[in-house]
């Protein structure tokens, strides 16, 4: 059940009869695919790399919500890193998910991102929420 401060797009809304009605145009259901992130433990850090590279899906941002709340809850640990080898931006909704495990208590690392990205990160000013680290 998300937090009144997490960030979700196209949330569907229960009408009187208790269905669901989404009028946001936004695919709701993602199919639960268990492969959209991998996880590699290191102490307290858990390593967050992205299956499909260059892009990561806007689509499948609920679903890498899902998992990353799940790793976190299993493993105890206190911070994620984001291994961004190989990806060239990021969209919005994951930018949003990132601020959403910061603002959840999670230290955010974010390893080797691109020009491109540092650069919107610093333009949307969220370069100061997290730390970001040469390749390993």
């Amino acid at each position: 059940m998300p937090d009144e401060d997490d960030f979700v797009l196209g949330e569907p809304e229960p009408t009187a009869d208790g269905d669901l009605e989404d009028d946001s145009g936004v695919l709701v259901k993602v199919p639960h695919d268990p492969n959209l992130l991998t996880f590699v433990r290191d102490g307290s850090r858990v390593i967050v790399g992205f299956n499909s590279k260059d892009v990561p899906d806007e689509v499948c941002v609920a679903g890498y919500r899902e998992q990353l709340l799940k790793i976190v809850q299993e493993s105890g640990c206190s911070t994620l890193t984001f291994d961004l080898t190989g990806i060239r931006i990021i969209p919005s909704g994951m930018l949003g998910l990132l601020v959403t495990m910061k603002n959840r208590g999670q230290a955010i690392e974010i390893l080797n991102p691109s020009a491109e990205i540092q650069e919107v990160l610093r333009v949307t000013r969220l370069l100061s929420l997290f730390t970001i680290r040469p390749p390993v």
